[in-house]
């Protein structure tokens, strides 16, 4: 998601809802109680909730209920997608799947369906070459699905105008490397606080929108690449801090 860092990388250090897990294995506990509602409530049935690993990491699901339950991919509204299932499994039972591709992957039981939890899977940052940028987790989000005009907006714009220069290639390069590392914290605490979700649309639509004027013009030298990046930038910046400035010093010259 193209300069979105301007805006979010002052509130990513307040956000914590994934741990910093980079291994082969990754264990995910299923606590005792889990199945009498309440652990919803504080996204403790499954421990934790989320986990964020690299693509070929494996996770490892451990019940320690009295009862049956499962691990099976997707959600209580929509359903089982088929990626992974566990079937039915007890206290002591193990349950794991290895994750080939990157990407959000959503799961509940289907004993208990206000059981959910959420693994995300990255590419590793020495792994994203200039044509696999990954998804706009954030814009994604905030709305609602990766088919919003907005999401593939900021996708066409990646694909078909920063990749095809090295200049643009070589910001998506180090860009991936930083919004990847907290827009799954940011996604995700969007999906779980209207509020904080609806802010952040207020703080992003003016920014999609200037990024909008990139999809009508030509960028196919490294100047040009430069040139449109710096000039969107600064009017972010003149949106986003300048004018705001403007007016608390105007209020403040009226006081």
């Amino acid at each position: 998601m193209i300069f979105s860092i301007l805006i979010f990388f002052t509130i990513v250090s307040m956000v914590n809802v994934f741990p910093d897990v980079f291994a082969d294995t990754v264990g995910v506990s299923i606590p005792e109680g889990t199945s009498v509602r309440g652990c919803e409530t504080t996204d403790e049935c499954y421990i934790p909730f989320g986990v964020k690993i690299d693509v070929g990491d494996e996770v490892i699901w451990t019940i320690e209920d009295m009862a049956f339950h499962t691990v099976t991919s997707g959600n209580p509204t929509d359903g089982p997608d088929d990626l992974f299932d566990s079937g039915m499994f007890k206290i002591d039972e193990q349950f794991s799947h290895k994750f080939e591709e990157s990407g959000n992957f959503d799961y509940f039981c289907t004993l208990h369906p206000w059981m959910e939890g959420i693994v995300v899977v990255q590419v590793p940052a020495e792994d994203v070459s200039e044509n696999e940028g990954g998804g706009c987790l954030i814009a994604t989000a905030t709305y609602g699905s990766e088919l919003a005009t907005q999401v593939q907006q900021l996708r066409e714009l990646r694909d078909n105008k920063l990749l095809k220069t090295e200049s643009g290639s070589a910001f998506m390069q180090g860009f991936n490397d930083l919004y990847y590392s907290f827009s799954p914290q940011i996604a995700d605490y969007e999906r779980e606080n209207p509020i904080f979700k609806e802010t952040v649309k207020l703080a992003l639509t003016p920014m999609i929108s200037s990024l909008s004027i990139l999809n009508h013009v030509e960028m196919e030298t490294e100047a040009e690449v430069l040139g449109y990046g710096i000039s969107l930038i600064l009017l972010n910046v003149g949106m986003y801090v300048g004018v705001p400035a403007m007016i608390v010093v105007g209020i403040r010259k009226k006081f």
